[in-house]
């Protein structure tokens, strides 16, 4: 089966596609002219499902648009193909035409399945904020092979953590999903002289409208400590979470074009209360020989009650690269503290594979990114300005994994007022920045 699907990738997106050289691409070509021509365009009988084991197969049927008894369309075909492959259960996913007599043909999806679940682990790990942990898990990404998830999730060392996680995609009909999340969780601040313990719960409710729309309602409940020699400061808050998405990507793990605009209105609701909207907007453009232009914007305002405990910084993995993490003798009046901010990204970004289609066992490829980051953050937005910008510049790698989508390594140079810093900083995370 994976020999057949390696066989048929000639339709494949070419994020996934492996390349043909030399006498087997000149034998492809003068085939594919004969045996199916430009003008081919049977009329779609019947649409069938390769390699389906753990998968039910009404999980990938619902993400099918392509109507029988009509005339093949290669454009739906492919929307089809990738929306297959963003459920995250599958390593490869390609489509294709298998002609009968009577001039019709059958539409076939083949799909090789990822790895997604992973037997009870215990495994060390570290976290640019917290250190070396020492984690257990049990994850089943595609429970009962109806693509639930279910997460339980225990810490200890940088931090003491429980997590209890199970969400649906599809839960009540046409895309409304459900997630529920509990956690516990305590650790000592990064740059400020106090531990933090948290309880929380969290519901989160969603639904597509059409192909390209997201809405969703996330109520939770969170006890919040922040205590050190001298006193506890606590917090308890309801927070009626909202967000909406539009989302036009085509592969999501590493998109090759549309964009992502992300709009999150955050009310912390209870003592001290205080609203955080959150705003990212993302393109994705092709550039030239397969190279992509990736494209970020982040902006936080925050409004009501700013005390310090509630400070964000830069310089990490996830806005500002190639700086030091702070620590607890820095002054957190400078240019690297705040709770309003405005950054920007920019990545080059290249898939590159083998001719087998894999890399050291990278079936999807490995990507290498350029990249520069740029922003601001300050206690007020309007502190805000150029004197305060900072910024960071370098490259990374991504390593496409399964149930993680990928692990991201960034090698970066801070700067500031045209200056870069002397040292690089290595910055590890999951999943691409944006």
């Amino acid at each position: 089966m994976v020999l057949t699907c390696k066989f048929l990738k000639f339709r494949n997106d070419y994020t996934e596609r492996p390349a043909m050289t030399g006498l087997f691409l000149l034998l492809y070509l003068i085939l594919s002219s004969i045996v199916f021509p430009a003008n081919y365009k049977p009329k779609i009988t019947n649409i069938d499902f390769i390699g389906l084991d753990k998968t039910l197969q009404y999980v990938v049927e619902r993400e099918i648009y392509h109507s029988l008894d009509v005339h093949i369309d290669s454009s739906i075909a492919t929307l089809d193909r990738n929306r297959i492959f963003n459920l995250g259960l599958f390593e490869d996913v390609a489509w294709r035409l298998v002609p009968l007599e009577n001039g019709d043909a059958i539409l076939q999806y083949i799909m090789v399945e990822s790895i997604n679940k992973t037997p009870p682990l215990l495994f060390p790990s570290y976290d640019e904020e917290k250190g070396w942990s020492l984690n257990s898990l049990l994850m089943i990404k595609n429970l009962q092979g109806r693509n639930r998830t279910l997460e339980v999730f225990a810490g200890f060392g940088g931090q003491q953590k429980i997590q209890l996680l199970f969400s649906d995609p599809w839960l009540f009909g046409d895309h409304i999903s459900i997630s529920t999340y509990l956690e516990k969780n305590s650790y000592d601040h990064l740059f400020l002289d106090r531990s933090i313990n948290i309880s929380s719960i969290k519901i989160s409710i969603g639904k597509w409208y059409g192909e390209k729309i997201k809405l969703r309602f996330s109520p939770a409940l969170i006890n919040k400590s922040f205590t050190n020699s001298i006193n506890t400061l606590a917090y308890k808050f309801f927070i009626p979470e909202l967000k909406i998405e539009i989302d036009t990507r085509d592969i999501f793990w590493n998109p090759t074009k549309g964009s992502r605009i992300i709009q999150s209105i955050i009310p912390m609701l209870g003592n001290n209360k205080f609203i955080v909207w959150n705003q990212s907007y993302s393109f994705f453009l092709p550039a030239f020989k397969n190279i992509v232009l990736g494209l970020n914007t982040t902006i936080q305002r925050k409004i009501g009650h700013k005390n310090d405990v509630w400070l964000n910084y830069f310089g990490n993995s996830y806005n500002i690269r190639g700086w030091n993490l702070p620590d607890k003798n820095e002054s957190f009046n400078n240019y690297r503290f705040g709770h309003e901010f405005l950054f920007s990204s920019f990545e080059l970004r290249k898939l590159f594979f083998n001719k087998n289609g894999a890399w050291f066992g990278f079936k999807k490829g490995i990507g290498i990114v350029a990249f520069t980051d740029i922003g601001a953050i300050n206690k007020n937005w309007k502190s805000i300005s150029r004197d305060t910008m900072l910024g960071g510049a370098g490259f990374g790698i991504r390593l496409p994994v399964p149930i993680l989508q990928s692990v991201r390594i960034d090698l970066g140079w801070g700067f500031k007022n045209k200056k870069f810093n002397k040292n690089f900083n290595l910055h590890f995370a999951v999943q691409q920045k944006f």
